[in-house]
């Protein structure tokens, strides 16, 4: 079982033990105590207390959509495209769903976080909006953990407050918009607006947006003149920005990415089977430092190999 560290102990080294530990142990169940969990969720919320709602980074850097609890699928993103130690990570929200393997999750990325805080990213997701946002508990995994009422309630409110304090976009290479919905210029809730800056062009101004954290796998009926007027909107936004492409993963992609919107919208899916009708697969979008980009299948614990589905590089 998985224990506070001692008095005295060495913040980063504890948790890049742990790190190492979940990564050779594989996709298993752990074991965590009450005063571990706690004590981890605190660490994080004091390097969360100091991230902007808006997070800039540079390449090289893999960027990864949703994983939805797939554990199995988070240790083969580190060993398939670089350890988390030694490769920068932004992860577009949707970590956790409630399912077998949500705190295994939870625990590897915020350990993460914690000792890599400048190149490891965490947005928030639907899920972690709607959890923040409601009177749902986390996951019923807490209660038949911990079924002290006081214990997982306690828990699950620290969970709740990291989770809301997570930020809502990143801005890659001063040109890619990276967020887990849309972002619109529309501003109809101030709650989820954010100032930007903007590209090399127009650097010294920053633009108010609002995030929008749209109900996942539900797509809108599409029509060419819905798509004509979309992808003018999103054209307008990115000018206006300087910024030439926009990334999201709320929706999950059979292929694992998919280019809409007239080629101005990459939709990223890296968890592997996500949904019950198809086996979709699970992508990771690399950028090196020469901003040349390729998408990197992820087998999965359980996943196939699909020899259908190719790699594509692409520079952006």
């Amino acid at each position: 079982m998985w224990e506070p560290r001692q008095n005295g102990g060495n913040e980063r080294n504890f948790y890049e033990e742990i790190i190492q530990i979940h990564l050779q142990k594989g996709p298993v169940e752990h074991e965590y105590s009450f005063g571990f969990l706690s004590e981890l969720l605190e660490d994080a919320l004091e390097i969360m207390d100091g991230t902007s709602r808006v997070e800039y980074i540079t390449p090289p850097v893999n960027i990864c959509g949703d994983i939805r609890s797939r554990y199995g699928d988070v240790l083969d993103i580190f060993k398939t495209c670089g350890w988390p130690f030694e490769q920068k990570y932004v992860f577009l929200g949707n970590l956790i769903d409630g399912g077998k393997f949500s705190l295994e999750t939870l625990v590897i990325l915020l350990c993460c976080k914690i000792c890599y805080p400048q190149n490891f990213v965490i947005l928030r997701g639907f899920y972690e909006h709607e959890l923040v946002k409601s009177d749902r508990s986390f996951i019923g995994e807490l209660r038949v953990r911990f079924p002290d009422s006081n214990k997982w309630q306690a828990l699950n409110a620290i969970i709740k407050s990291l989770l809301k304090r997570l930020p809502v976009m990143t801005v890659l290479n001063r040109k890619l918009l990276c967020v887990n919905g849309m972002v619109t210029s529309n501003i109809k809730n101030e709650k989820n607006v954010v100032s930007v800056k903007n590209g090399n062009m127009f650097e010294n101004h920053n633009t108010r947006v609002e995030v929008q954290f749209l109900d996942i796998d539900i797509p809108s009926p599409v029509t060419p003149n819905k798509i004509d007027e979309e992808s003018k909107i999103i054209k307008e936004l990115l000018k206006s920005m300087d910024m030439s492409m926009m990334i999201n993963s709320n929706n999950v992609v059979r292929e694992g990415y998919r280019f809409t919107l007239k080629n101005q919208l990459i939709t990223i899916t890296s968890g592997t089977k996500l949904q019950k009708n198809y086996n979709n697969r699970g992508v990771v979008m690399m950028m090196d430092r020469h901003n040349k980009v390729n998408f990197k299948s992820i087998q999965g614990i359980d996943g196939e190999d699909r020899t259908d589905l190719a790699s594509v590089p692409l520079r952006c």
